[in-house]
């Protein structure tokens, strides 16, 4: 049984975390006799176009003998296009970075060169990697049953969790909210007690920072869902079901009662606007971001505490979180079927699956922005107490740059505030998740039919919802239902029903 609800207030420092390969499998052995240089086509939206220069790959250029030299200029931010255009050109990089979607399109067409036997045969740490974590295979693993490229891949296990204003429930003397009810009662002592005490009806009891999942994180307080879901084996598409009417009824009262932020569907910065201002409550969010808000607004606001606790218990009395981090994302590199090095090439991608490798992409450069104590990388006060969040300053040298790497969360913890740890390990060690619905792979028809389908259902779906919750209206369900059905959603179901089978079948579950 899970335990009750708890804000913690001890702190667990988790050193191993999920996704971990065994260092014994792993060797850190490299083919460093000949220099290269290739070139590479990509980045990312977070750390920008990739740059040879950053310390991390220059580095790795010592270690491999392999330079890469990035083709994209400093200024490009849409890389999407920037892909299409050097597809277009038919002008490839030796090293490509992209998403699973194109690797898949593109590589059957042969512009990029498939990787299993170049992993077999040159890449004994990937091969390892693989075979210890069958998902990332998968994913990694196009419709033909080829591997195309290798995807970054992220550690840890919460990713968002449930933040509530501890210091106006002392305010108002009032409990952490333990279920649902629990829960439309603290929002409405929110919204009409005055908690931040100025004597003004100003309270926004629920907010969100983003317009699309600020009501959708809702959602799970009646066990709907906004989209695909596992339900006894099956792949179940949530707005079909009983429970997302259900929901939004109850969401729409709670709108209408002042217990929603009014502007949840438009207002921008929403976090940061309504917590410096003492106006936010409760919201659903990134453990991470959210925890540091105690550390920024503890000066401004008397007594400030935003605080994670458990999920409430929904509706069917359980306590489930619907996220949870994606081990494998969908995105990593590749080679080129025009590289002339591939050999060289899949033996730098495996470089960073090596020990060395993997410390040097998640940490940075020994002795500038971490050292080693007791066996173990520490993030330096260069990044811990820099001018930016630490992850920027990391990325600002190559690290963390969400290329083809695995992901070690000791690095993001060393950053994390107390507070967002405490309820990581509250999520952790009490396992609230809900059962995640994976990726899944179409063949190339299929993935045209979703491509032609999914629009006209999402877009209903938004303007639909909307207009229950803005109009407060009565939601006619039936109609809903058979308006779906003429946009081609049963057709929808069918398809990732087979693609869940066969996801399935791969990673034998």
């Amino acid at each position: 049984m899970k335990k009750s609800i708890i804000i913690a207030t001890s702190l667990t420092i988790l050193w191993g975390m999920a996704g971990c390969t065994s260092s014994e499998n792993r060797t850190d052995k490299v083919d460093n006799k000949e220099e290269i240089t290739m070139t590479i086509h990509g980045g990312t939206v977070e750390a920008g176009p990739f740059n040879g220069e950053w310390p991390v790959f220059m580095e790795a250029a010592e270690k491999t003998g392999v330079t890469l030299k990035g083709v994209m200029p400093s200024t490009v931010t849409d890389f999407t296009q920037e892909f299409s255009l050097m597809m277009a050109s038919g002008d490839l990089s030796d090293i490509v970075m992209a998403s699973n979607l194109e690797f898949f399109k593109y590589g059957g067409e042969g512009a990029f060169e498939p990787l299993d036997q170049l992993i077999d045969e040159h890449a004994p740490n990937i091969k390892t990697f693989f075979d210890e974590n069958p998902e990332v295979k998968e994913m990694a693993t196009g419709p033909d049953g080829k591997i195309w490229f290798i995807p970054f891949v992220q550690d840890g296990v919460a990713q968002s969790g449930w933040f509530i204003r501890k210091d106006w429930l002392n305010n108002l003397d009032l409990q952490v909210p333990n279920n649902v009810e629990d829960y439309y009662q603290t929002l409405t002592a929110f919204a009409n007690e005055d908690p931040n005490g100025n004597g003004k009806k100003d309270e926004i009891p629920y907010f969100h920072r983003s317009s699309v999942n600020g009501i959708n994180d809702l959602l799970s307080l009646w066990n709907a869902h906004p989209g695909f879901f596992v339900k006894d084996g099956e792949a179940v598409y949530g707005p079909m079901e009983e429970t997302f009417k259900i929901a939004y009824e109850n969401i729409a009262k709670w709108y209408k009662e002042g217990l929603i932020d009014p502007e949840i569907y438009t207002r921008a910065n929403a976090r940061d606007v309504l917590l410096a201002e003492n106006l936010g409550g409760a919201t659903h969010d990134l453990f991470g971001s959210t925890g540091n808000y105690n550390d920024q607004l503890t000066e401004k606001i008397s007594d400030f505490q935003f605080l994670p606790m458990a999920p409430p218990e929904n509706s069917n009395g359980e306590r489930l979180e619907p996220t949870k981090r994606k081990i494998p994302r969908t995105y990593g590199w590749g080679i080129s079927s025009e590289n002339d090095n591939k050999e060289k090439a899949i033996k730098y991608f495996d470089f960073w699956f090596t020990e060395e490798g993997r410390r040097l992409a998640n940490f940075g450069i020994e002795g500038d922005t971490y050292e080693m104590i007791d066996g173990k990388p520490v993030l330096t006060d260069k990044v811990l107490k820099g001018d930016k969040p630490a992850v920027e300053i990391l990325r600002e040298i190559g690290a963390q740059s969400n290329f083809g790497f695995q992901q070690d969360y000791a690095y993001e913890e060393q950053w994390t505030n107390e507070i967002a740890l405490e309820g990581i390990n509250d999520y952790i060690e009490n396992d609230y998740f809900e059962e995640q619905y994976p990726e899944v792979k179409f063949t190339e028809e299929r993935q045209k039919e979703v491509e032609k389908l999914i629009p006209k259902i999402n877009t209903f779906i938004t303007e639909t919802t909307q207009q229950w919750v803005l109009d407060s209206k009565q939601i006619d369900f039936d109609q809903f239902i058979s308006e779906l059905k003429k946009l081609g959603v049963e057709e929808l179901i069918e398809i990732n029903q087979e693609a869940y089978s066969q996801y399935l079948k791969k990673v034998g579950k």
